[in-house]
């Protein structure tokens, strides 16, 4: 009888591994759309003045994860530049570079391309 439990238990715990295998996996349309997005973007660098320590570009870099259109970005300092992929059907330049004023840090664009 106890041998009977113990082969039940350990098929009930192969059904629910293979169940949850099949869950997770990856949806490949899904992935491929996110990356078509990706190279629709158009990059832009900004310098930024004004920022004085880290907790400066975690300040932008929180205000920029907030904006629709901005697929990735990425604050530096030191060095104080923003590097930002964005999609120009959402968000133009101007209106990036307004989301970094607004937190109170000047920011010039230095460079605009597609990518």
């Amino acid at each position: 009888m106890k041998k009977n439990l113990i082969l039940l238990s350990a098929l009930f715990l192969i059904g629910i591994a293979q169940l949850n295998a099949q869950c997770c996996k990856p949806n490949d349309s899904k992935a491929q759309t996110a990356n078509t997005n990706q190279q629709e973007g158009k990059t832009l660098k900004l310098k930024i003045t004004g920022m004085t320590c880290a907790g400066c570009s975690n300040h932008i870099s929180n205000a920029l994860k907030e904006v629709d259109g901005i697929i990735e970005h990425k604050v530096e300092y030191p060095g104080d530049l923003a590097t930002i992929q964005y999609d120009p059907s959402k968000k133009n330049p101007e209106a990036i570079k307004k989301v970094i004023e607004k937190t109170g840090y000047k920011a010039e664009i230095i460079k605009e391309n597609s990518k």
